[in-house]
């Protein structure tokens, strides 16, 4: 949006501040309103980063799961490699017991990244659970305040 566009635009032009201030309505402290909202957007603010900081512990463990994961492939694969001498069984054996093992890895692994996921949202969603009871309560103290005022 230009400026010339900008200066003429009405909506541009408001002081939000100044009208949260003027505006009054009877029984409504637009203060503690404000200050409902800021408790609100704090506590989104702390489950974002809870949630985001879950992120980031999962790509880093993936990481590292795949790390150990090339290298046991590297590992298994000059051990069957060095290994050319031995009888079909016993070399259909041994790959048979390494898949056995990389299949039960794979399966703690994705029950490991499985409980951080549902750690990081649980600690959201309790964070935001919290804080929609403590703002239900201080609703109810309002209204209580407001009908006291009233009377």
């Amino acid at each position: 949006m230009t400026a010339a566009k900008k200066a003429t635009n009405p909506f541009f032009d408001v002081d939000f501040t100044k009208f949260t201030t003027d505006f009054k309505m009877p029984g409504i402290d637009i203060n503690e309103m404000m200050a409902f909202q800021r408790k609100n957007m704090e506590a989104l603010t702390k489950a974002n980063k809870i949630a985001f900081d879950g992120f980031q512990a999962v790509a880093q463990r993936q990481s590292e799961i795949f790390k150990t994961m090339m290298e046991k492939a590297t590992t298994q694969g000059k051990d069957f490699s060095a290994t050319s001498g031995e009888t079909p069984m016993a070399a259909a054996a041994k790959q048979t017991a390494a898949a056995k093992t990389a299949y039960e890895d794979a399966l703690n692994n994705a029950k490991e990244l499985s409980g951080i996921v549902s750690k990081s949202q649980e600690e959201a969603l309790g964070l935001l659970q919290s804080r929609f009871t403590e703002s239900l309560d201080e609703l109810k103290v309002a209204i209580e305040k407001t009908e006291t005022a009233a009377k």
